[in-house]
């Protein structure tokens, strides 16, 4: 287990109120590598996300937990701004590809929180969807623009 925690970083669980259980990964010779892992409900698709949030071992922030309900809040306005760089690229390769229901065709399954240390906050949410069930769909974005797209399969 020391070889794998030496090239990994080594992991450990942790409570949060309001993230719940998350796990650490600490990365000794590195720490702004450090990030915490974790699921929780994400109110806008009644589902449970999954979250990778750069942190240190003392915890997330009250920064953190409220970009992430600014999020949720905003959920529908990032839809929107998604929805085009999405409608373009997998339309490169879809011929005809387009969206008539973002909240329908996607679903978010995951996002990654910054230490939201600097504005705007440039992050990232990724989408899985109906129309391909191959590739994951991930956005970087800036506050609440999306500014680039990578589509893994």
């Amino acid at each position: 287990m020391g070889l794998l925690n030496f090239i990994f970083g080594k992991s450990n669980k942790m409570e949060n109120e309001f993230f719940g259980t998350m796990t650490f990964f600490e990365f000794k010779r590195e720490p702004h590598k450090n990030y915490f892992e974790c699921s929780r409900h994400f109110k806008p698709t009644d589902k449970i996300i999954e979250i990778g949030i750069d942190g240190d071992k003392a915890g997330v922030t009250k920064e953190q937990i409220g970009f992430f309900r600014r999020i949720e809040d905003n959920y529908s306005k990032i839809c929107q701004t998604v929805a085009p760089l999405i409608e373009k690229e997998f339309g490169s390769w879809k011929e005809g590809f387009r969206i008539l229901d973002f909240q329908k065709e996607f679903d978010a399954v995951y996002l990654s929180l910054p230490r939201c240390e600097t504005q705007p906050v440039v992050w990232e949410i990724a989408f899985e969807s109906e129309h391909d069930g191959n590739h994951t769909f991930t956005l970087t974005m800036s506050d609440f623009e999306a500014k680039e797209i990578l589509i893994d399969g």
